[in-house]
Parts: structure tokens; sequence; C-alpha cells
């Protein structure tokens, strides 16, 4: 049994619809936006044509997305490990988040004011201290950064 033309050229044009539908709500990258048209149970066919059309009209742009991504979870106090783990889950493509991680400066004031908000300026706990260290590291701050980070916050509760 052979394919309706016109009924696989409907499916072509909802599934550009509803792509254009997903991405005015919010950015996606063209992964999520084809996982997401699959799961909508179009063909698969149908969701890369899709994808492409969002792309060639560009309304996708991966590395504007992950720069997105960058600045937002940036914002919210995460480190490089975390927004990584985030891009990869949102299906921005491996090079194009490590081009744009390269960028990623963390924001040692924001890890200082984490310390300080889980420690209150008491330095002298060890277990209190790694409890800290290791919140930063869930939000995805290295070791280094997380290092770093303390012996700045301690020097300046020395100096006070």
């Amino acid at each position: 049994m052979q394919n309706n033309p016109t009924c696989e050229e409907e499916q072509y044009r909802k599934a550009e619809v509803t792509a254009a539908a997903m991405l005015s709500r919010r950015p996606l990258s063209a992964a999520m936006l084809e996982r997401k048209l699959l799961e909508k149970e179009f063909e698969p066919e149908a969701a890369a044509y899709a994808v492409e059309r969002m792309r060639l009209l560009r309304a996708i742009d991966d590395h504007a997305y992950a720069e997105f991504l960058l600045r937002s979870y940036a914002r919210k106090g995460y480190g490089i490990l975390r927004i990584r783990q985030e891009m990869y889950h949102r299906g921005v493509p491996n090079d194009i988040a490590a081009e744009v991680l390269d960028m990623f400066e963390p924001d040692l004031e924001t890890m200082k004011a984490l310390l300080d908000k889980r420690l209150r300026g008491d330095v002298s706990d060890r277990r209190e201290r790694e409890k800290a260290m290791a919140s930063l590291q869930r939000r995805g701050f290295t070791f280094s950064q997380i290092r770093a980070a303390m012996e700045d916050y301690c020097a300046e509760l020395a100096d006070e």
C-alpha cells in the first residue's frame, strides 16, 4: 500500500506548524525539537523536514541556544559541569557546547555568597566546610574552582 502524496504533504505541513508553535513558546535545540515532534507521533521524515525548515527560517540556532543556556544557568549560580550537563540533556551538539563553554568563567563572588549562606562566617567546623564545598560541587563547579573560592572566602573572613 502506497502513501497518499497529499496525506504525506499534510503530515509535513502539520509538523512544520507544530515546530513553529513549539519554538514560539521557548527556544529549543534542533535535537530537542525533533525529539518533541517524534513524541507527538510525527513520522521521522516529517520531523526532520520541520527541523530543517525551522533552521532555514532561522528559528533554530543551536549556537545561540547554547549561549542562552550558559547565561541562564550561570546567572542562577551553576558551574561549568552542571551547565554542560544541561546542554547535553537539551540536545546541544557537543562541539557547539564545548565552544560556548570555553567562554565560561565562574563567578567567584556568587560562589563565595553560596559558601557564606551555608557557613555564615564560621569556618571552624571541618564537616560544615566539607558540606558547603559539596553543595558547590553539586551545582557543577570543579574542585579547583571550589578550592579557590573557599580560600578566598577564608581570606576575607581573616581580614575582617
